[in-house]
């Protein structure tokens, strides 16, 4: 079910629209003549972030992770923007808790929307994209700790356990580097657009949004970081279950290499010519061929430990 909601500032008024259907972006396109293109994106998932640059306006689609503690995976989640002149038009599915928390700030607090009366609508929308942005960081240092966690599994001989694990950070890790791919460039095509277009009340001089592309080139150098770590964790984790598994089948060898011989001593005596047989009289005969046995398996054991393969 959609939410319309509506914040009024002395120069400009900001709109927030959870879950929006048709109807909403009809009205969208009535009130401010949006392309329809644009309004099309605000009812599905893109895969990308993009922004679309326009004489009175400007429309960007910002893609930000959320964690599903359900399914445990990192998801994307849409925010779209219309930003003008007088106007700033936010669109997305209320998944964004810290962005909602700060929208309604605005709503019940009239002392904090006096303190944006001699601001802009881009500079409000530098206000939200940082709080988003500062709320991705916790979700780092926790995929940092995860990767911690393992690394201690793997040297403590749980490395079986961990197989699961390391396949769940790895595609979090993988999913996140794709949500955030595209920020920075979407950032800095933002900034210069809104300094180029004479509508807008930034400045070339202001640097506000910096902090944003900073802090972007910040989390991509990060998640560099954990995608050739928690490769490197599953490499070394495959290797150790791979030496385990060729010690057991080491073992198993020396012990079917072993096996053989005195098997084939059992067959042979065991066979029906008793004429033929030598120790068939002997009431001896049977230690006579254990004692061979024994014999052959401790020569074995001795060749087996001389080769270093015991």
């Amino acid at each position: 079910m959609s939410n319309t909601q509506k914040v009024e500032f002395p120069n400009f008024s900001w709109i927030n629209i959870s879950n929006p259907t048709e109807k909403d972006t009809r009205k969208l396109s009535e009130k401010y003549k949006f392309h329809p293109l644009d309004l099309a994106d605000c009812l599905s998932l893109s895969h990308r972030s993009k922004i679309d640059v326009y004489p009175k306006y400007t429309f960007i689609v910002f893609l930000f992770p959320v964690y599903n503690s359900k399914t445990r995976e990192i998801e994307a989640t849409e925010l779209n923007v219309f930003i003008g002149k007088d106007y700033l038009i936010t669109i997305q599915q209320n998944h964004l808790k810290v962005f909602n928390d700060y929208f309604n700030l605005f709503r019940v607090s009239s002392d904090l929307r006096q303190k944006y009366r001699d601001r802009s609508p881009e500079r409000l929308l530098y206000e939200a994209l940082n709080k988003i942005t500062l709320y991705i960081f916790p979700m780092i240092d926790h995929l940092s700790s995860d990767c911690d966690v393992i690394e201690k599994a793997i040297f403590s001989g749980k490395e079986k356990r961990v197989v699961s694990e390391i396949l769940v950070i790895r595609r979090n890790i993988t999913d996140f580097r794709r949500i955030m791919q595209v920020h920075k460039d979407v950032l800095k095509k933002l900034v210069y657009s809104l300094k180029q277009n004479t509508i807008f009340a930034m400045k070339k001089t202001d640097v506000y949004f910096e902090s944003l592309i900073d802090y972007t080139k910040e989390i991509w150098g990060t998640l560099e970081n954990l995608k050739e770590r928690i490769e490197a964790l599953q490499e070394t984790n495959e290797s150790q279950i791979s030496f385990r598994l060729s010690d057991i089948m080491r073992i198993l060898t020396v012990i079917s290499v072993i096996t053989f011989p005195i098997t084939l001593i059992a067959t042979v005596f065991g066979m029906n010519t008793i004429r033929s047989m030598p120790f068939i009289d002997n009431p001896l005969g049977f230690w006579y061929v254990v004692g061979l046995m024994v014999i052959m398996i401790s020569g074995m054991l001795y060749i087996f430990k001389r080769k270093g393969w015991l």
